[in-house]
């Protein structure tokens, strides 16, 4: 198994598999740093599969952070289901090269956070929660071209459950993935 892993990997082949997490998104960075720090044989795009039931937001959005700034292009492929943190991780690719499969469905919902602690403690947290609500909307509205208004609606505390066509619709991919 570990020479099929290796070869994917040489490939440009990334996946993101199960809960996201900051161990699971550590993994993730060094294996795109690897690929795009390769002098030979560096992939010209690294492929991000995902399938994923979300998991932290945080971790998500550094792994989207680094998609930006490395040379070669990112293309995410959503398969299976792609929930929560895992929508961005999709919406974080390359425009004009994130898909999603025919038979996968993306849900958005506003990000929760468990809060305990002292009240000076939770005070602060407070804060920090509606800096990351607004930097959730920002992102959002960067990767799809939707209004605040509208994102806002769709990152409702209710999940919000998209089709193949409805995600390429709404701008968080631009296309269903054929092979």
């Amino acid at each position: 198994m570990e020479k099929f892993q290796e070869k994917n990997l040489d490939a440009g082949n990334v996946f993101v598999f199960g809960e996201i997490h900051e161990e699971r998104i550590e993994r993730i960075i060094e294996q795109i740093l690897y690929l795009s720090s390769k002098k030979r044989g560096r992939p010209k795009e690294i492929t991000v599969w995902i399938n994923s039931p979300g998991g932290l937001l945080q971790p998500a959005l550094a792994l989207a952070d680094l998609f930006d700034h490395i040379k070669p292009k990112i293309k995410t492929i959503g398969l299976g289901t792609v929930e929560s943190a895992a929508a961005y991780l999709l919406m974080a690719g390359t425009k004009g090269r994130r898909f999603i499969s025919r038979y996968s469905s993306v849900m958005l919902h506003e990000f929760s956070w468990s809060n305990s602690g002292s009240y000076t403690e939770m005070a602060s947290r407070s804060k920090e929660i509606e800096k990351t609500r607004e930097r959730q909307t920002e992102f959002v509205m960067s990767r799809t071209g939707q209004t605040k208004q509208k994102v806002k609606k769709i990152l409702r505390h209710e999940e919000t459950w998209l089709s193949p066509e409805e995600a390429v619709e709404w701008g968080l991919v631009d296309g269903i993935y054929d092979g």
